[in-house]
């Protein structure tokens, strides 16, 4: 027989906030991955981005996706949360 599941924050184990906490953490490092592509602003007098080739842009938004999608999977199952959308 399966335990409960957790319905509140304070029913989770050490390991399920672990768990969530490395959600977060994958889906933040994702994000700001993405946005050192795509939202670097030029330095005045310095330098100038240089676009990001098609497959890294690619590859940054498969790993933005995949952490979301984890994320939304951590809270499913450790907090009974409907799909984070």
């Amino acid at each position: 027989m399966m335990a409960p599941m957790p319905s509140t924050p304070e029913d989770l184990t050490q390991d399920d906030r672990r768990r969530l906490r490395r959600a977060h953490e994958r889906l933040r490092t994702a994000a700001q991955e993405v946005m050192a592509l795509v939202a670097t602003e030029p330095i005045k007098n310095r330098w100038a981005p240089e676009p990001a080739p098609p497959e890294i842009l690619d590859a940054a938004r498969s790993e933005l996706q995949a952490a979301w999608e984890e994320l939304g999977r951590s809270y499913r199952e450790l907090l009974g949360w409907e799909a984070l959308t």
